[in-house]
């Protein structure tokens, strides 16, 4: 009679198996976060109390004279008593539970086993009548029969025999014993294949056996390469990043450096990406909606990561929603005042009378008349608007207002009727949105809209509220939130490249136009921002795409969260934002960046100074609030000094103007008078 060791012998995984576990854990949060204390919604968490159940379970069985085994549903039970599962006392539902757990552990094994490589000429040299598996473990031997069957093995090994169903096992030789006395086999007569050295070896030869130590060398250094992977789970992860291989980019009309870069750069998105599917999963939202433009973006990266099944669960539905700062903002005011328009004012706290209107999607030409007649001038910036008398004349001038306000209507008009053909709002929902970020206000602008809708966002990172927020809105970042901490708080001094890097083609939308049948959504394109994202930006985009059949398959294998992706994920984003490459720069400061809302044009990226405008700012308060406000409008100081096309003079003397105004600043903040930039 030939054994066999199933584990690291007929079978291994691609994995340690204790992430097999960890999947489970983290099907168990994902799909019952509701009936899990808050302190055990971590599957790292879940996996030691379900170590402790599986030891409990062990020391019972041994208290009763037999080895430490148990099986699999056992352990589940006593694992849900431990983690306080809160709805054990309905049997049915627990019942289901059970089954859902087995169905998750048994198809994760079936995703991360394969066959050993050379097992199947090993058995060869060693011929026997009958051969049998022989596992410690805690599935039954139908589980393992459906394991080997799966990988092709059950033609060499079609019965045997498993630890959990006798309540002995393999490391005492009492499993052995057991299998001579159900079958009458002699020991002598017996020869058992394993990897394991006490329980396959030593206890086997114990008890009269030969046994084989099988333990090739390839296969073993890799499940130790495994092992200390995941005692050491972050620099696993680094490590495979580092290492990546992801499709090339063999298309010609793709530029192989920036795909190699959006490879490199993978883990922000995906991590992104991930988080938004967990938690909407967790939250049993129906679906999630992801915003224009750069929601574009995310909404592929998101499709791709559930085709592969990246959770191993069911995950929410997804699709666009077409809005903008610009198409969603008139719609959110009930009128035209300086209270309501403190929205905006709190974050452009210098605006000019016509980049008002513009924001509202008005045509301020229309309102040159009325502008004038209380000394207002249409393009002039305004410092403080609302405590201008004359904006105050405006706002109150009951002709403007009844235009304005009529335009608000029909703004609000035209949005709700799309939101209801896009589905919105649905009785009951709660709206689940993703957006780039950085203070969600088109969130708050569909919040004011729908006051009755409960909606929560999921950003990429926020930045301070400068608004009081709906009381039916809620958002959450993967990366900084600086509402909550100021950790990792530098990562959203320059967000405009990460902006250009999400960005799509497809323009900007302006507004809604309903029609008889549907609801027409007009968007603005600019030739010379797209130029910007087809010389960069796609290529970036492709790179990161292209990662996903390998991101979707480690994760899936090694049982990453999102959480566990974040320090890498942010990581990358300090690269873009403090390191970055020659080409992402130079696309950069090529880049025409819509500001229409707020602002009320596009900013030019190529604007440039020259080595004298900044020597004149050390000595001259006014050329120095000249940089300032170039620098600021530029919107990224690291990738000015990454540029290739600025001078060794320049590039010297802007740093040290920068150590300048820092040490300025140290001494007493500077009164810049800037308004706040994009709010997202």
């Amino acid at each position: 009679m030939l054994t066999v060791d199933v584990w690291d012998t007929l079978l291994r995984r691609r994995c340690h198996p204790d992430s097999v576990k960890l999947h489970v854990c983290r099907v168990l949060m994902l799909t019952h976060a509701d009936a899990l204390p808050a302190s055990t919604q971590d599957p790292h968490v879940l996996l030691r109390l379900r170590q402790q159940a599986e030891h409990e379970l062990g020391e019972q069985c041994r208290r009763r004279g037999l080895d430490d085994e148990y099986g699999h549903r056992d352990v589940y039970l006593r694992w849900l008593e431990l983690v306080q599962f809160d709805k054990l006392e309905d049997q049915p539902q627990t019942a289901e539970l059970l089954r859902l757990l087995e169905t998750a552990e048994l198809a994760q094994e079936r995703l991360v086993s394969y066959a050993d490589p050379s097992i199947a000429s090993t058995l060869a040299a060693y011929p026997a009548r009958k051969v049998l598996f022989l596992s410690d473990f805690y599935f039954p031997a139908a589980a393992i029969q459906d394991l080997l069957s799966c990988h092709g093995l059950d033609a060499q090994v079609r019965d045997g025999l498993v630890s959990c169903e006798v309540g002995v096992n393999k490391r005492s030789g009492r499993l052995f014993s057991h299998l001579h006395d159900r079958l009458s086999v002699a020991p002598a007569r017996h020869l058992h294949i394993g990897d394991n050295m006490l329980g396959d070896v030593r206890a086997a030869r114990g008890v009269g056996i030969t046994s084989v130590h099988y333990q090739p060398d390839a296969e073993h250094a890799r499940r130790e390469r495994l092992e200390a992977g995941f005692q050491d789970r972050q620099n696993f992860l680094r490590d495979a990043a580092d290492h990546m291989r992801c499709a090339p980019a063999t298309n010609a009309a793709v530029d192989a450096e920036m795909h190699a870069y959006g490879c490199r750069c993978s883990p922000l998105f995906v991590g992104f990406v991930l988080d938004v599917m967990e938690r909407t999963t967790a939250a049993r939202a129906e679906r999630v909606r992801f915003f224009t433009r750069e929601g574009e973006f995310f909404l592929e990266i998101y499709r791709r990561l559930a085709t592969q099944d990246v959770l191993g669960v069911p995950v929410p539905g997804a699709d666009l929603l077409h809005v903008s700062r610009l198409a969603t903002f008139a719609a959110s005011l009930p009128a035209f005042s300086a209270d309501e328009l403190m929205r905006i004012w709190n974050q452009y706290s210098v605006q000019s009378v016509g980049a008002l209107l513009g924001s509202l999607g008005l045509a301020p030409a229309d309102f040159a008349d009325a502008a004038s007649r209380l000394g207002l001038e249409l393009a002039a910036p305004i410092r403080y608007p609302w405590q201008d008398a004359r904006v105050l004349a405006f706002l109150n001038d009951n002709t403007v207002r009844g235009t304005v306000e009529s335009h608000l209507r029909q703004r609000r008009d035209e949005l709700l009727a799309y939101l209801g053909q896009a589905g919105l709002p649905r009785p009951g929902e709660r709206l689940h949105i993703t957006d780039i970020g950085w203070r969600g206000t088109i969130q708050d602008n569909l919040a004011h809209t729908l006051p009755a809708v409960q909606m929560h966002g999921y950003y990429l990172g926020l930045s301070r509220f400068l608004n009081r927020q709906p009381l039916n809105a809620s958002k959450t970042a993967y990366g900084p939130n600086l509402n909550e901490t100021d950790a990792d708080g530098a990562l959203l001094d320059f967000v405009a490249p990460i902006e250009m890097l999400c960005n799509s083609a497809g323009g900007s939308v302006l507004q809604y136009r309903p029609h008889d049948d549907r609801v027409e959504v007009v968007r603005q394109i600019d030739g010379e921002e797209n130029a910007v994202f087809h010389a960069c930006a796609q290529h970036f985009q492709r790179g990161v795409l292209d990662s996903i059949p390998f991101w979707a398959d480690f994760l899936r294998t090694h049982a990453y969260t999102a959480s566990d992706l974040r320090p890498l994920a942010l990581a990358r984003w300090r690269e873009i934002i403090d390191h970055p490459p020659v080409f992402l720069a130079r696309a950069y400061f090529r880049l025409k960046h819509n500001e229409t809302f707020g602002v009320g044009e596009f900013e030019d990226k190529r604007e440039m100074l020259s080595t004298v405008d900044l020597l004149l700012a050390f000595v001259s308060a006014t050329r120095r609030d000249v940089v300032n406000r170039f620098l600021s409008r530029m919107g990224w100081i690291p990738g000015m000094l990454a540029r290739p096309d600025i001078s060794r003079a320049f590039r010297s003397v802007l740093r040290v103007y920068l150590w300048a105004r820092r040490a300025r600043q140290r001494r007493g903040p500077a009164k810049t008078g800037m308004p706040v930039r994009r709010s997202g």
